[in-house]
């Protein structure tokens, strides 16, 4: 019976989790929305209204928040401090400018932010142009005035280019400014697909001008993806530890013997003096003022104060491995290169 209790009341809780954060994310986006229709009015009435919102206090389902558990309070007030700080983590600007670079001939080759079209103005290798009557070009991208440059020389590559082909397709593209998981055009923050810590390591070909390789998430979508991430690469480590061998199997931190030996003194001092004989006593005690005096903490002679002993206790024993490298980093990275080698022989044997 108490166990058919106690799964009824934690299947109970999980299903109260789920609809506590469904709710969190209908209240923000409600807010959000009332916020974008109260921006038309007057500022004395959207002033009345931001005031309300942050009055009104936060209680799903109509209760209490003291009255909800302690794991659902704590991600409540997780969001709550996340939200308070996406403006200020989101981007100022938005990622993408879409202004269309075109060849010679006139026909579309991607689409660059405004950066790098001015880059191109300024080096006098193209020149502002206006969009042709191309069958790629959808009335909303006429309408909205999108810009283009037009390069004054012939580009390596130009007479080869496949234009059917995803990655040529993608690159003409108009992107859109919006969160890639929920859509949400608030405050957005990038997100690399592949984690920056593999990314550093990799060759300069896999990561030069690949910037299709950064997304659009909100906060919200943001910590989610970081949460898989951060295990999926977890995960990465123990496969490769477990198949590389000995050498990657290195802990990253070790237990340093004389440090250890020096804290396990100063501990049986400040509890169980009472209990240890003479000897031992002042053994323990040469050892510990020996270790401060080589900090400079005491002079070698002077007697131990229980503040001195205290801050022998609170010696970190545990020091950095150097046979251990960055592990986790350095062979997930190579598998990584491993993995996109594959790929690009896989892709040209398919186009053959």
């Amino acid at each position: 019976m108490k166990s058919n209790n106690s799964s009824s009341s934690l299947a109970l809780s999980a299903a109260l989790v789920v609809l506590v954060s469904s709710l969190l994310v209908a209240s923000r986006r409600r807010r959000k929305r009332r916020d974008d229709d109260g921006s038309h009015t007057s500022s004395d009435t959207c002033g009345n209204d931001t005031t309300a919102d942050t009055a009104a206090p936060s209680c799903p389902l109509g209760v209490n928040e003291e009255y909800l558990p302690s794991h659902v309070r704590r991600e409540m007030h997780k969001h709550r401090k996340r939200m308070s700080k996406a403006a200020m983590l989101s981007m100022k600007t938005p990622m993408y400018d879409n202004v269309f670079m075109l060849s010679t001939e006139g026909q579309p080759m991607c689409t660059i932010s405004m950066k790098k079209a001015k880059w191109y103005l300024k080096k006098g290798i193209a020149e502002w142009s206006s969009l042709p009557e191309h069958k790629q070009w959808t009335p909303e991208e006429k309408e909205g005035g999108a810009k283009c440059i037009r390069l004054l020389f012939e580009h390596n590559g130009s007479k080869e280019r496949d234009t059917t082909s995803p990655e040529s397709v993608y690159l003409r593209s108009v992107k859109k400014n919006i969160c890639v998981s929920c859509g949400d055009d608030g405050h957005h923050m990038r997100h690399y697909i592949i984690p920056y810590a593999y990314r550093s390591l990799l060759p300069n070909e896999y990561k030069s001008h690949m910037s299709h390789d950064i997304c659009i998430l909100c906060p919200e979508c943001h910590v989610d993806c970081e949460r898989h991430s951060k295990r999926r690469m977890k995960q990465m480590e123990r496969d490769l530890r477990t198949r590389l061998g000995r050498e990657y199997n290195e802990p990253a931190m070790i237990e340093d013997p004389i440090l250890y030996h020096v804290r396990s003194c100063a501990l049986a001092l400040v509890k169980s003096r009472e209990r240890m004989p003479l000897e031992r006593i002042k053994e323990y005690e040469v050892v510990v003022r020996e270790y401060l005096a080589s900090t400079c903490e005491i002079d070698s002679e002077e007697e131990l104060t229980k503040a001195e002993l205290e801050k022998a206790c609170a010696v970190n024993h545990k020091v950095k491995n150097r046979k251990s490298p960055r592990i986790c980093v350095c062979a997930s990275s190579s598998a990584l290169t491993r993995i996109i080698e594959n790929m690009k022989q896989t892709s040209s044997a398919d186009r053959r």
